[in-house]
């Protein structure tokens, strides 16, 4: 059976966000029909119902190893923990209802294989619109060592006025055996993510990066995404 594919994974450290931290919870799907998946969510996402649910988006996966299987992703976020639970409570009571055939449709064309809970550290939910992101699965057994490398590295990032945004991500539940924690580059566009890519990785501060948390850190995977669609997000 091929792997489940985790997107948002994250990291919990002891020093200071950079930004608010949100809780999300993802589900790893494989679509057989996304046109008809995604009429039916457009369509269910506003109705009445859709608009009390907390923000969510859909993601496809564009790159990724024979691994894994997985096509979309079903991301729920907030940031209060206590939405995303009342998710739960309202689907329980509206499943009865079938509102806007989603759940026909989601039995006859999505099939689930992984449901994560987590949060971030360093995530502004300000780019998690743009339009190319590669994820970077990492077993982590430093993590406090390594988020303040991370923290470095980001800074001399940010410097470099580029467009993209650099995110950790803790796991809190669910996740693939060996991945404890997930780096996301989000850019414009792929061809934009690769130029600053291929500039980035030559810097002095990539390097010691990489040289400081190479023994106690490894990178499993490496995928790419971009989102479809975002909802109650505004």
């Amino acid at each position: 059976m091929k792997k489940t594919m985790i997107i948002m994974i994250g990291l919990f450290l002891s020093f200071h966000s950079y930004s608010q931290q949100v809780t999300w919870q993802c589900t790893n799907v494989i679509v057989d029909n996304p046109s008809a998946f995604m009429s039916v969510w457009n369509d269910f996402m506003d109705s009445d119902f859709g608009r009390t649910l907390s923000p969510n988006a859909i993601f496809q996966f564009d790159h990724s190893s024979s691994e894994f299987s997985a096509t979309h992703q079903v991301c729920w976020f907030s940031e209060n923990p206590a939405d995303i639970q009342a998710n739960w409570e309202k689907f329980r009571n509206s499943k009865m209802m079938n509102i806007s055939g989603i759940f026909e449709t989601w039995n006859e064309n999505v099939k689930e294989e992984a449901t994560v809970l987590g949060q971030s550290l360093i995530a502004d939910p300000a780019g998690f619109d743009l339009r190319f992101a590669v994820v970077y699965l990492i077993n982590v057994e430093d993590p406090a060592s390594y988020g303040a490398a991370f923290t470095k590295m980001k800074k001399a990032f940010d410097a470099t006025g580029r467009d993209g945004v650099l995110e950790l991500h803790e796991i809190l539940a669910g996740g693939e055996p060996g991945v404890t924690h997930e780096v996301i580059v989000r850019s414009k566009s792929m061809a934009d993510w690769l130029e600053g890519r291929n500039e980035f990785v030559a810097t002095k501060a990539f390097q010691e990066f990489i040289s400081s948390t190479r023994p106690y850190s490894e990178v499993l995977h490496v995928l790419s995404g971009s989102p479809v669609q975002f909802y109650n997000a505004n």
